[in-house]
């Protein structure tokens, strides 16, 4: 009886593993609408990760002194919301909004707490854009006009030999690429190629795609949003600083900022192999990313300490080539004949001085440095682009700030 019952046991494993889905089965149901509020803070349950230490001395964020009937409604087509509404509405995680340094509110939804790490998507790509400018002021990168193969020489050949470092900060490589959708089963795009082949099946790394693409423009002349432009950039950071792009970030923006949590990056590799999804993938907690906000909007200092030059946020937040002033994108997270954005190092503009970094399905980390306000909402959109929900984002964003002036 006891051998009958340890054959059933072991059946029974047999079948469970021949039912379960393969970690590439799991990684490309990642983007599914089902339980898409779970998956994007469950990364490292389906992706090789990379460790980032919290900081020693953490950056506080005390609680602002508000008066009693302080609230935030926002207009949004001819209705008037609250807070509570707009979260419910637009799909939200969770929400925090500082003014001054100082938390305004702080919401978590869905299971969430203040140690929940969010994915960030495309909002990642700021904060490689800040790592490529921590390593041009510490002089391992002689000139943003260098090209890419002065510290690449793998590009040499490839569609990106003689694009520069500030053409890909810019998104202005003129490599090949579409990017103006997101349909993660259409394999004629290079991105979903790339990240069934790289992050699902891990069989390569993502920057290897760089050599099998054509140029389509002069590097220069034409804006067209490109994830492979950003994950170089990353490529370009481990190089020059002979560290991991997570080893590094740990170094100069966790420890040195002060941040709370953990963050990890996701891989498309083992971690022995694997690198930084540069382009996307951050993970981290909703405070730190309030964080990373506050020091863009502090001009790059944090506690009295100057992380990065109020030259480079100046730089990095000014659109200064006639393909990425304001409306001249061509395309981008909302129809320009509603928002005219343009484009800097990594980060999308606004004519009133305000910028974000965004990432598909809702993330945002949106900075008004004149108001000193900075406001996160990690989201879980049904689709990758939902204009109406975007839309919706700016007006309750506008409203919040204009209750806080």
């Amino acid at each position: 009886m006891q051998h009958i019952q340890t054959l059933c046991i072991f059946l029974g494993f047999l079948f469970a593993a021949a039912t379960m889905p393969s970690m590439a089965g799991q990684r490309t149901a990642f983007f599914d609408a089902e339980d898409r509020h779970i998956k994007f803070r469950a990364v490292e349950e389906y992706y090789p990760v990379r460790l980032a230490s919290p900081g020693s001395n953490v950056l506080p964020l005390e609680p602002a002194v508000l008066p009693d009937e302080f609230n935030i409604n926002y207009e949004w087509n001819g209705a008037t919301y609250s807070l509570d509404d707009f979260n419910k509405r637009t799909n939200t995680n969770a929400l925090l909004i500082l003014k001054d340094g100082q938390v305004v509110t702080e919401i978590y939804r869905n299971g969430t707490t203040p140690e929940t790490r969010f994915i960030s998507f495309s909002t990642a790509k700021s904060v490689t854009s800040t790592l490529v400018g921590i390593a041009y002021e510490d002089g391992l990168i002689d000139d943003l006009a260098d090209p890419l193969t002065k510290y690449l020489p793998a590009l040499v050949g490839s569609a990106y030999d003689g694009v520069t470092i500030r053409d890909a900060l810019q998104m202005l490589s003129g490599v090949e690429w579409d990017e103006a959708s997101y349909d993660w089963e259409d394999e004629t795009k290079p991105l979903i190629q790339l990240w069934k082949g790289a992050m699902v099946e891990n069989r390569y790394r993502f920057v290897e795609g760089a050599n099998t693409l054509p140029r389509a423009h002069p590097p220069g002349t034409k804006y067209n949003y490109n994830t492979l432009d950003s994950s170089i950039l990353g490529w370009l950071v481990e190089t020059v600083t002979q560290q991991r792009l997570t080893q590094f970030m740990e170094e100069r923006l966790w420890h040195a900022v002060g941040m709370e949590f953990e963050a990890t990056w996701a891989l498309d590799g083992p971690e022995s192999i694997g690198r930084e999804m540069a382009g996307a993938a951050l993970n981290a907690t909703l405070r730190d990313y309030g964080r990373y906000g506050l020091l863009m909007a502090n001009g790059g200092t944090i506690n009295g300490k100057q992380i990065i030059s109020q030259d480079w946020v100046t730089a990095a937040t000014t659109p200064d080539r006639e393909p990425i002033m304001f409306g001249n994108l061509g395309y981008g997270p909302v129809p320009l004949e509603d928002y005219e954005q343009g484009y800097g190092y990594q980060w999308w503009l606004f004519p009133n001085g305000h910028y974000e970094a965004e990432g598909v399905y809702g993330q945002f980390i949106y900075v008004a440095p004149e108001e000193n306000v900075v406001i996160v909402k990690l989201s879980y959109w049904p689709d990758a682009w939902a204009n109406e929900l975007q839309y919706e984002g700016y007006a309750f964003f506008t409203a919040a700030i204009e209750a806080l002036r």
